[in-house]
This record gives structure tokens, C-alpha cells and sequence, in this order.
């Protein structure tokens, strides 16, 4: 055979000369017989396994169906070969190690594509591939398949096991038998030499080296082929066994595991019944829609809170839990619900006021819960439930404050409702002459109240609550007309301070004020009012007559002026414009505000000083028309010390005839 070889061999390879002559084993066959009778079929036979010693043996080595004779470089590869060989075969470690990786990727391959739908939701569940020696543990809402194999445990431990666990187990129990344990260790040690070999050597340069290289890679991939052919017979002989002890004899591990956990589906949820529904999402979209009865839509037609779900979801909520934990607990076992089914209990429950919802920190208001929120919102059972009766009675007291309110946004229009009321309490009384604001001690108890809670403590105080915000209403609408009636009585008083009537009318406000009188069932204001205005219109009239008196004299005196005379009537209009004595000011005293207007331009203290200015501003206004006809003209200022003897007068007489006859020089003088 070796000879036969390695003629084969030698033949060319060209492609024009190339005969197509392979060294295969049906090509030796067919060359080595000689009487194609009694020869052919045994030969067929025995040749291949007679190459495949030889190749064991080191002589020959096979690239792909082709063998061919050792080489020098091809023995050096055998060489690494057996080495590797050796060494893997003594690493008892390593090869269970390997083994036990391939049994598991091949276990988890085959059990990849099972794909489980539970009830008429079709609620997906998943496998939880479990190896190992100890037990899974049963949570989540994944069905455990624990596998073990012979290498490491014995089938009568397995199958202990699974009775034991009991008829309500859902675990799986997976034995892969020890079978074809040498077969399958060759091969693996084959194949692992091999690929190490190849790795280890590189690639080589030369045709030798290459071929030696073809020839490994041929029997990597021919152990590899025969390791995964007997891994998959192992596999398919795996034996599954139910919790209980009950086995599975489908035809494939896949089979088999898929039979099983679909029993095992109802072990891990037995209360999935309770939510094995399709018409979930209606139910959210009814209960969005504030309908109370969202659970007709899954035909009960019952109290919300006693359908199987809510009352679990409600019972789980208690104090608080957050969104996310409520979905955790009832996908997993026992329930496996799905998500639609929990989060409708819980919209359901919100709608119906069993529940109150708070995300981000902000209470949620009727119909803002989704889907979406649920995660990250925090949740808590109401302590008292409030009937449909009793929210109308509250939509009507909120709308009685004048405070908005459509069904099941109670909870909502309850803090705006308590927010009105203090801001009612807080105008219907004040600092004085306000009466003393109403105690909001119960409003604030109230107000550290939240949800259902407060909503039924508003109820138990509805008559003194609809009482208070009729009263308090009307006070503050009082308030609010009789205060700037009283802050235009202080602006009036303050103005009347030189009135010989000033201190009985400062009395009478400051026993308003003192004895908080303000929003007395009779206005105690316009009487002090009235009179305080009597007296400064009498005041200020007074003045501005007198004002008007000595004006009009003055004018007389100023047109009786020679100068005055002389200039023209625009010389003279700009000019009393300049001394500010054009006119006479209207007095507008009609009214509150005109009177206060006038008051606060002029106070009363200012006429004199006004009335006093009128001789000067008129003796400037003469002067300066002077100026107009003489422009030299001078204008002198005659002042003097006391005089006290005729001495004194006489001297003080010469100074000034001394100095005029000095300025008269100069032009014309005017004495002022």
C-alpha cells in the first residue's frame, strides 16, 4: 500500500499532464485487486481501516481523501502531534474541563430554540440552563433545567433528586448518560492536538511543510466531525425527568425538555389563572378613560378591589412600593402575570381611588397614570375609600369656593379647594382696623393630609368648611371694598393735621382702628370720611380765595404800572409766565381724588407761603418790564442796620444818596 503510495504520488500534477489519479482509498482498493470476484468487496473493506493505521502509526499522512508517505517535515508535525497527544490525554483536568464545555454548549444549543407561550395572553417564559452540581434556585419567572452528566454523577442520584423535589417542583431534571466515553475522549484529544499542532507550528513556506500543515488540518476536522457526531448522539440520549419523577420519552433532547416545561409552566405560576387573559389593554384603556367598571371588559363585574389581581396587587402595595417592584413580584413566581394584566390592576385601582399614585415627587391626578409611568411612580394603598355619593357631594363644595372640578379629579381639586380657603381666611381679616384673621389650624391638619384620607376628612368637616367659605367669602369681599376706603381716610387725615378739627376726627379713625371696626355690619368710614373732607374743602377754599384776593390786587397795582404799560401784551404774558403769576390755579376739590390731588400739590401749609410770594413775584414782573424799556437800568437793593436815633437815619442817608449819585452815572436805577 505504502508503494502504491508513493507512485501515486510521483505521478505529475500539470495540468496538461495531470491524469486525474489520486491516492484514495477506493483508488488503492481497485489497484490492489486482482480478482475483482472474490477480491473487490473485501478489500473495499479492509483498506481504509488498514490506511487508517498507518496514518495512527506515523507512515502515512492524509490531506483531506488523499494520503501520502511521512516526510521529514511531515514527521516533525506528527512528532508535535504526539506530544500534544500525550500531554492531553495524562491532563485528566483539562479534558473533563473540555468535555464538560462541549456537553454544555451542545445541552444549551439544543435547548436555545425552545420557545414557550403560556395562556391565552401567550405570555413568553423562557428556559434557565442550569449545570452543576447544586441545585437551582426557583425565582424569577424562568423555568430551572438543572443538567448533569455521567461523568460526574450517577443516573440513581438524578432520579432521586427529582422525587424528591415532589410533584410541584418545576425544575427539570437533565441526565446526559456516559456513553461512548472513549470514543468521545479520542476524539476530543484528536482534535485539541491537533488544532494546538497548527497553532504551535504557524504556517510554512515550503510545499513539504504546507502539505504536512494540509494533513493536520484533515484530521483536526475529522476528529472534530466525529466528536460533534458523538456529542449529539450523547445528547439525544439525555434522559429528562420531571419533578416527581415522572420521565419524558419524546425523540430529542429539545423535545423532550419542551414536553416537560410545559407542566412545569403551571408548577412555576399555579396563580397565573388568575390573569390569563388576552383583554388586558382594554381594561387600561377604560380605566384611563376614568371608568370605574374598567373590568368588564374581563367580564367581572364585581368591586374592582376583589378581582384576584387587584386584591393581590392591592394587598402587595400596603404602605408603598414603587412601580417597578410591584411589576417584579407579579412576573415572577407564583403568578407570572403579564405586564398588561398588573399594570391595568394598577391604573384600575388609581381610577377607582384605591390607590394613590406620586411620580417624579408630583401626585398624579385622575387619568394621568400610563403605562409608561408606572416604573418609576410610587405607589400606596388608600386607608378609606370614597364612594361615587360622597365625590359629588365634594365637586360640590369645591365648586361652591368657585373651584373647578370634573369626576375623579377630586384628590386634586382638594388641595386648590384648602389652598382658596386660607388665601379666603387670610383677606377676611388683617392688621388693624381689619378684624383678626380666622384661625387656619384645621386647614393646615388638612393640608398634611393626602389622597383618600383627606378627601374623607373634608367630608367630615363639610358643614363648618361650606360655612367658612360663605362667611369668609363675604368678608373678604367687604375687605376689599371698605379697605381703600379706609386708606383714602388716612391720606385725607394725614392733610388735615393744622385743622382745629384734626384731633376729634384722628379719634374717632383711631377708635376704628383700635377696636378693629372695619368690617362692622355698619361702615363706621364715611362718617369720619364726611367730615374730614367737609373740613379740608372749607380749608383749602378758604385759602385759595384768599390767594385769589391778593392776586387780583397786586394785578390791579401791576397794571397800573407806567412801565407795564408801555410793553407789549406778549412782553407782558411771558413774563408774568416767568414769575409763575399767570393765572389763578383752578381749584378742583369735587371729589376724593381731585380734593387729594390738590392737597398733594399744595398742602395746606403751603398757601401761606404762596400767598406771601405774590408781592415780590409782582414787584420781578414790574422790573423786569423796566428792564425791557430801559436795558441800562440798574436795579438797587436798599438795606440797612437798625436805626435807632435821627443820627442813625441821617447817616444811613447820606450812604445811600452817596451811592446812587455814583450809580446813576452808569444809567438808569430802579429801587426794590
Amino acid at each position: 500500500i505504502c508503494g502504491l503510495v508513493f507512485l501515486i504520488r510521483k505521478l505529475p500534477r500539470e495540468e496538461v499532464a495531470d491524469i486525474g489519479v489520486r491516492a484514495t482509498a477506493k483508488t488503492l482498493a481497485d489497484l490492489l485487486v486482482s480478482d475483482l470476484a472474490s477480491d473487490g468487496t473485501t478489500l473495499r473493506k479492509e483498506i481504509p481501516q488498514i490506511l487508517d493505521k498507518l496514518v495512527d502509526e506515523g507512515k502515512l499522512i492524509k490531506i483531506d481523501e488523499e494520503y501520502s508517505l511521512q516526510t521529514r517535515e511531515s514527521s516533525e508535525w506528527e512528532r508535535e502531534f504526539r506530544n500534544r497527544q500525550t500531554k492531553l490525554n495524562n491532563d485528566l483536568t483539562a479534558l473533563s474541563s473540555k468535555r464538560s464545555s462541549l456537553l454544555n454548549a451542545a445541552c444549551s444549543s439544543a435547548l436555545n430554540g425552545i420557545k414557550l407561550l403560556h395562556g391565552k395572553c401567550k405570555a413568553a417564559r423562557k428556559l434557565s440552563i442550569h449545570f452543576g452540581t447544586e441545585p437551582p434556585e426557583v425565582k424569577g419567572n424562568e423555568i430551572p433545567v438543572w443538567i448533569r452528566d455521567g461523568w460526574g454523577e450517577n443516573e440513581s442520584t438524578v432520579l432521586a433528586d427529582a422525587r424528591a423535589a415532589g410533584t410541584d417542583s418545576p425544575v427539570i431534571y437533565v441526565y446526559v448518560p456516559k456513553v461512548s466515553a472513549d470514543d468521545l475522549k479520542k476524539a476530543i484529544i484528536e482534535y485539541e492536538a491537533a488544532k494546538t499542532t497548527i497553532e504551535f507550528k504557524g504556517t510554512p513556506t515550503t510545499p513539504e511543510g504546507q502539505e504536512a500543515r494540509d494533513s493536520m488540518a484533515t484530521r483536526m476536522g475529522s476528529a472534530e466531525v466525529a466528536r460533534n457526531s458523538i456529542i449529539q448522539d450523547v445528547i439525544n440520549a439525555a434522559k429528562v425527568i420531571q419533578g416527581g419523577g415522572q420521565e419524558r420519552f419524546d425523540l430529542t433532547l429539545k423535545e423532550k425538555v419542551n414536553s416537560a416545561a410545559e407542566i412545569s409552566l403551571d408548577r412555576l405560576f399555579p396563580d397565573f389563572q388568575d390573569a390569563d387573559d388576552d383583554r388586558w389593554h382594554s381594561v387600561i384603556n377604560r380605566a384611563k378613560g376614568g371608568s370605574e367598571a374598567a373590568l368588564q371588559a374581563v367580564d367581572w363585574n364585581d368591586a374592582p378591589e376583589k378581582h384576584p389581581v387587584c386584591s393581590a396587587v392591592l394587598s402587595e402595595i400596603g404602605s408603598g412600593k414603587k412601580g417597578k417592584e410591584i411589576r417584579n413580584t407579579f412576573e415572577s413566581t407564583p403568578y407570572g402575570w403579564p405586564r398588561d394584566a398588573i399594570d391595568a390592576a394598577l391604573i384600575t385601582l388609581f381610577t377607582t381611588g384605591h390607590i394613590r399614585a406620586t411620580h417624579k415627587g408630583v401626585q398624579l391626578k385622575q387619568g394621568q397614570l400610563d403605562q409608561a409611568k408606572i416604573s418609576v411612580s410610587d405607589f400606596r394603598a388608600e386607608t378609606v375609600t370614597i364612594d361615587a355619593r360622597a365625590r359629588i357631594k365634594l365637586r360640590k363644595l369645591f365648586q361652591c369656593a368657585g373651584i373647578p372640578c370634573k369626576p375623579n379629579e377630586e384628590s386634586s381639586a382638594a388641595g386648590q379647594f384648602l389652598v382658596h380657603l386660607a388665601d379666603l381666611a387670610d383677606r377676611a381679616g388683617g392688621a388693624p382696623p381689619m378684624p383678626e384673621r380666622p384661625s387656619i389650624d384645621h386647614l393646615d391638619n388638612l393640608r398634611a393630609l393626602a389622597g383618600n384620607e383627606q378627601l374623607a376628612e373634608i367630608l367630615n368637616q363639610y358643614d363648618s368648611l361650606s360655612k367658612q367659605v360663605k362667611e369668609w367669602s363675604a368678608l373678604a369681599d367687604l375687605a376689599a371694598k371698605r379697605k381703600p376706603a379706609w386708606e383714602t381716610l388716612q391720606l385725607l387725615l394725614k392733610h388735615s393735621k393744622t385743622l382745629p378739627e384734626s384731633e376729634d376726627l384722628n379719634q374717632q379713625a383711631k377708635a376704628v382702628r383700635d377696636e378693629r371696626r372695619l368690617l362692622d355690619d355698619t361702615d363706621p368710614v364715611p362718617a369720619i370720611h364726611k367730615e374730614v373732607v367737609a373740613a379740608l374743602r372749607t380749608a383749602v377754599k378758604k385759602a385759595h380765595d384768599y390767594f385769589k384776593a391778593v392776586y387780583d390786587r397786586e394785578m390791579a397795582l401791576l397794571e397800573e404800572n407806567d412801565n407795564w404799560k408801555k410793553i407789549t401784551a406778549d412782553q407782558q404774558m411771558e413774563i408774568l409766565y416767568t414769575e409763575d403769576i399767570a393765572d389763578i390755579p383752578d381749584l378742583s376739590i369735587g371729589d376724593d381724588s381731585s380734593l387729594l390731588r390738590t392737597l398733594e400739590e399744595t398742602p395746606l401749609t403751603n398757601w401761606k407761603t404762596k400767598i406771601d410770594a405774590l408781592p415780590q413775584q409782582f414787584s420781578n414782573a414790574a422790573l423786569a418790564a423796566a428792564k425791557l424799556l430801559e436795558p441800562e437800568t440798574q436795579t438797587v437793593k436798599l438795606t440797612s442796620g437798625t436805626l435807632k436815633t435821627e443820627d442813625d437815619i441821617k447817616s444811613w442817608m447820606r450812604d445811600v444818596e452817596k451811592d446812587l449819585l455814583i450809580k446813576i452815572k452808569k444809567g438808569p436805577i430802579v429801587i426794590s
